[in-house]
């Protein structure tokens, strides 16, 4: 009987040790989402830099805002550079997506999966929101650029998440995302992503490295590249009224 009790005593410490840990992890999980955007409201610009065989193939000049919480992540995309795309606009809600043009009487539902711009689909240009979206499925020790890290395998909660499957590095001292490995459905690796965070911001009173650049690298046409640089980053608060499909045509 006593060496039962210490069994069960052990086991209940281990239980314990082991929850401890998935809630740390779920922490460091929604944190890393703040750091990429994940805010009640978010306002950056995007350069988008297409490189094809090792040339600089065009770019473009995006300003985003969005809005993220634990039910809804929203964001409005529009296209500044060069002028050829001037009144382009991405909206995006939830797992949802409209754009719309000059000429165009209304939004035209497209796919998160299409490409706005070189190896970036859609939703990449967007704050993803991976603690909404996905579900931990599993969780390792791993290192990268020698920052100790969480290696999270991620799965998407529908399919009409993006990208089915997401292998993620969150640093554990910053909870930094560090690099991410993106998968389709025939669990095949369609791109990778690495990310730094130089911005220097201000965000209810504290300060806090912030992201400023995405690496995307196509693993399918392994000479192409495209580099997402984010700047003049501001936290306003939106009205719900501002991501609206008929807000589209303003």
């Amino acid at each position: 009987m006593k060496k039962l009790s210490i069994l069960l005593i052990i086991s209940v410490l281990c239980a314990n040790v082991l929850f401890s840990q998935d809630q740390e992890v779920v922490k460091a999980l929604k944190k890393s989402d703040f750091y990429r955007g994940g805010s009640e409201g978010i306002e950056w610009n995007v350069k988008v830099q297409n490189i094809e065989q090792g040339q600089l193939k065009n770019d473009l000049v995006l300003s985003v805002e969005g809005s993220a919480n634990d039910s809804h992540f929203y964001s409005l995309i529009s296209f500044l550079e060069p002028k050829k795309f001037g009144g382009q606009k991405l909206l995006i809600r939830d797992n949802n997506m409209w754009f719309i043009k000059q000429g165009l009487t209304n939004p035209v539902p497209i796919s998160s999966r299409q490409r706005l711009s070189g190896s970036a689909a859609n939703a990449d240009v967007a704050a993803a929101n991976y603690s909404k979206d996905y579900t931990i499925e599993s969780v390792e020790n791993g290192t990268f650029n020698n920052a100790n890290c969480w290696v999270l395998e991620l799965k998407a909660k529908d399919n009409l998440i993006t990208y089915p499957k997401v292998k993620y590095w969150i640093s554990k001292k910053e909870n930094f995302g560090l690099k991410a490995e993106f998968y389709g459905k025939s669990d095949k690796l369609i791109k990778t992503a690495t990310f730094e965070y130089h911005n220097k911001i201000e965000y209810k009173s504290q300060k806090y490295d912030y992201l400023s650049k995405i690496s995307i690298s196509d693993m399918i046409n392994k000479d192409d590249k495209t580099i997402l640089s984010i700047s003049s980053v501001s936290f306003p608060v939106f009205s719900s009224s501002k991501f609206q499909k008929d807000r589209l045509l303003d």
